[in-house]
């Protein structure tokens, strides 16, 4: 009887795992949030400086990287739509649907996680192992608004402003490659109009949904790891990999869960 309720127990024991994970991670991004809307202002300056900081290494730092991937994802688009599409108008669908909607935020996502999720998680998990953390508590600083509340607020304007910037130079470089590739291609005006013909609110509405929330699951997860870390060297680069590989599983499930209710609908 034991044998046969095995499976059922380790079944039990991964879902209240799974189900304490996703409320603790919650808990950070709802905390997190108040904060920001109510009590920015009471933060310290070195917080905000904390910011700054989140801010310049994942946002403005990775803009080079971010335009060449969007000038390579343009290309692919542009190229294939030349060759199977043939159509203006189905054009700047292609364009706003693979681009705007779907691979843009996904793309930056990913970035995002590589570079500063990483990081973040093997930031906090060094500061756990080197005991800075309750440094910080017997000086009677929050860690939480000091470390976490910044570079959850930096990485989701970093996200925002990334996202911006790809779709901004993928759209802009796809009008160049189809002058080059197009046997009739479109004046910047109808380059305009075919892309503006399919856009509409709901897709600002899709466009925040993939930026905002996966920032601040990105950020949370992150954080999250790199503070749940045991008091080891070697614990670092285990958080830092369970940030990304945890953080990378979220945004695919947010991703694909606004996908389904935009189109499912």
């Amino acid at each position: 009887m034991a044998s046969r309720l095995h499976p059922v127990i380790g079944l039990g024991r991964t879902t209240i795992r799974m189900g304490s994970y996703v409320i603790a991670v919650a808990t950070i991004i709802g905390y997190a949030v108040l904060t920001m809307f109510h009590g920015w202002k009471t933060l310290p300056r070195v917080a905000r400086e904390v910011l700054k900081r989140q801010i310049l290494f994942t946002g403005v730092e990775a803009l080079p990287f971010v335009a060449l991937i969007a000038i390579l994802t343009s290309s692919v688009v542009v190229v294939q739509g030349t060759l199977g599409v043939g159509s203006k108008e189905l054009m700047g669908t292609l364009l706003i649907t693979v681009v705007f909607r779907e691979i843009g935020p996904l793309i930056v996502a990913f970035i995002v996680i590589g570079r500063s999720g990483a990081a973040i998680a093997a930031e906090l998990a060094s500061m756990r192992v080197n005991r800075e953390i309750d440094s910080l508590e017997a000086m009677g600083v929050d860690p939480f608004d000091y470390l976490i509340v910044p570079r959850m607020a930096g990485v989701v304007a970093a996200m925002i402003g990334l996202t911006i910037a790809f779709v901004t130079c993928c759209l802009a470089s796809g009008w160049l490659l189809l002058l080059l590739a197009a046997a009739a291609p479109p004046s910047l005006t109808e380059y305009a109009a075919m892309l503006s013909a399919p856009l509409g609110i709901g897709d600002l509405l899709v466009f925040l949904a993939k930026t905002i929330v996966p920032g601040l699951l990105i950020a949370a997860v992150a954080c999250h790891e790199g503070l749940v870390a045991a008091t080891s060297s070697t614990e670092v680069p285990r958080a830092a990999t369970r940030g990304v590989v945890r953080a990378l599983s979220a945004v695919f499930i947010w991703d694909a869960g606004v996908t389904a209710l935009v189109y499912l609908r």
